[in-house]
């Protein structure tokens, strides 16, 4: 089911935010061996954009070595593990 913040980000995403996601979500489907048009794989990147929309307070934590930790998102919490590698 796919989950929608019932309040707007006040933060457009920009075509970079857009190809970053894919990549994570890229990620997961070869991990997991899930195709792109799988539901699993939309409610994956629905709650990608959610979290990045809403939850990320500073989308430069997600260069490589971010110098602050994530905050927690329990929706998204077992997705990230499985992207560390990315």
């Amino acid at each position: 089911m796919l989950h929608r913040n019932e309040f707007p980000s006040t933060v457009p995403l920009k075509s970079d935010d857009l190809e970053l996601l894919q990549r994570f979500l890229e990620a997961w489907c070869e991990e997991n061996h899930v195709d792109m048009n799988n539901e699993a794989a939309v409610n994956v990147a629905s709650a990608l954009i959610d979290w990045y929309q809403f939850e990320l307070s500073d989308r430069n934590m997600l260069k490589p070595q971010p110098s602050k930790i994530l905050p927690d998102s329990p929706r998204l919490q077992l997705l990230l593990q499985q992207l560390k590698e990315v």
